[in-house]
């Protein structure tokens, strides 16, 4: 299992030949699943990896790493106006390939006066990614602005995650960069002549893990968590701790290197913290060895390792396999994900959940989705208004994916 890596040349995940031979298109089995938008003229859009995100009136946001006029990817919004001609889909902005950024795998947030942020893979004064924001104009015209270009050294090179807001600064992550190379977090923090400046919070080295691929979540005391997708000391990825000082430096801690057996291998995802816990999921690993769900449970009063518990173990019948996305929590304290293979009746992918009852976690299969020609759930899911779920798929050749929706 050491041998594995998770590059960008296997985005979305490291079984890209297993995609090839499975390809097909994804039709959900049953009435609960609708198509709110199919991609596939070119100039709309293709492949949308990130999460979707919503405004207070419904409306849904997103990024595709392709298409649009340039080929370099677009941000979108789905909007679902009153009468029978459904959702509607329009392209806020085409990035072109240069300066302003290529390639947005990530998804958006949001600031408190409705401006999107995000990241993009390539672009930039040197090609090695932005963190861009949109801001919209009275005319209904975004306009994007790059906050920041990576330069490919010390500072970090290929965001491939959601950013994440706290006190008014930038959060994030680069898959490589840093020294040596191996990705790093960063700051950014607004200047009053409208510069953000970039603060590098860790460089990580082989020992502590690799290449972070997804957004950093905080908690209460200001400490910042994250995942690894490779390296640690079996090489198969890590939990990442980072906690502020007095000084203002940050000290890392990995709190979780996975072995790359029963516990998994190769977390991509956005954790969730909840009752002070942390939990996600790995692509592949586990008893089958397409992909765990886990819960990290901390020590008492702050001293030893933490501990995991595998939620579940995915088997590739009809559970799913490979849940490359990480998990999304409802106030009954019910998770759902997705993954891309598995399911029945034809093995492509499913949005699950898992539900404690009794002290035992539970999956189960929300819907499964219909392989027939090339197109398989890619981000994790949006709960809406009336527990409805939204999420994306991605597509190859003429599939380009589509946005979808889940009725409870």
């Amino acid at each position: 299992m050491k041998d594995k890596k998770f590059s960008h040349c296997t985005t979305p995940f490291a079984i890209s030949v297993v995609m090839l031979m499975l390809a097909g298109n994804l039709a959900a089995s049953g009435p609960k699943e609708t198509v709110l938008h199919q991609f596939g003229t070119g100039t709309d859009g293709a492949a949308a990896y990130g999460r979707v995100i919503s405004d207070a009136s419904g409306n849904l946001y997103g990024t595709t790493a392709f298409g649009g006029t340039s080929g370099a990817g677009i941000v979108f919004e789905l909007t679902n106006p009153e009468g029978p001609g459904g959702w509607i889909e329009t392209v806020l902005y085409n990035f072109s390939g240069g300066s302003d950024g290529s390639q947005p795998w990530g998804g958006l947030i949001f600031d408190t006066v409705g401006n999107l942020y995000g990241t993009t893979f390539l672009g930039g004064a040197a090609n090695a990614g932005t963190v861009y924001e949109l801001t919209p104009g009275t005319d209904g015209a975004w306009t994007e602005t790059v906050l920041y270009s990576f330069n490919g050294g010390a500072d970090g090179s290929g965001p491939q995650s959601d950013l994440n807001f706290q006190a008014g600064n930038l959060f994030g992550t680069t898959t490589g960069g840093g020294s040596p190379g191996t990705g790093i977090v960063f700051e950014l923090t607004p200047g009053k002549n409208g510069v953000w400046t970039e603060t590098v919070l860790h460089r990580f080295m082989s020992i502590e893990g690799i290449s972070p691929r997804a957004a950093v979540i905080f908690d209460r005391g200001g400490s910042l968590y994250g995942t690894l997708a490779n390296g640690g000391t079996s090489g198969a990825g890590a939990v990442f701790q980072l906690k502020p000082t007095s000084g203002g430096t940050w000290t890392e801690e990995t709190i979780y290197a996975f072995t790359g057996g029963n516990d998994g291998y190769g977390p991509l995802c956005r954790l969730v913290l909840f009752h002070g816990k942390l939990y996600g999921t790995t692509v592949i690993g586990g008893a089958s060895g397409v992909g765990t769900a886990f819960e990290l449970t901390p020590p008492g009063n702050h001293h030893g390792p933490w501990t995991l518990n595998t939620l579940h173990t995915f088997a590739c019948g009809s559970d799913g396999c490979y849940p490359w996305a990480g998990l999304i929590l409802d106030w009954k304290g019910t998770f759902y994900g997705t993954t891309q293979f598995g399911g029945l009746p034809s093995n492509g992918g499913t949005v699950f959940a898992l539900k404690r009852e009794g002290g035992i976690w539970f999956e189960g299969v929300v819907s499964s989705f219909k392989l027939s020609t090339d197109q398989l759930a890619a981000g994790s899911v949006l709960l809406g208004k009336g527990g409805k779920l939204y999420g994306t798929t991605i597509g190859s050749g003429m599939n380009a994916g589509a946005v979808f929706e889940i009725k409870p």
